[in-house]
């Protein structure tokens, strides 16, 4: 949260961030619980997901917000 504030992020917008965050961790944990395998699977569900609600794939949703690739480690 300190990070958040120190780049000026609005404490509603923290609080939104964290929130996402959670429930992407419980999400997780679900597909793990049900067998579902780290990597190729795990992103094949987020980018149903991200369609989904953005109307874009993961790539192409990355790409109109301008964001980076996140390095995953394995």
């Amino acid at each position: 949260m300190e990070t958040y504030l120190k780049k000026g992020y609005s404490k509603n917008w923290i609080n939104q961030r964290l929130k996402s965050i959670e429930v992407r961790k419980e999400l997780t944990d679900e597909w793990e619980l049900r067998g579902v395998k780290k990597g190729l699977e795990y992103a094949i569900l987020t980018n149903e997901i991200t369609k989904a609600w953005s109307g874009f794939n993961t790539k192409e949703y990355k790409k109109f917000k301008k964001l980076k690739r996140k390095q995953v480690k394995k």
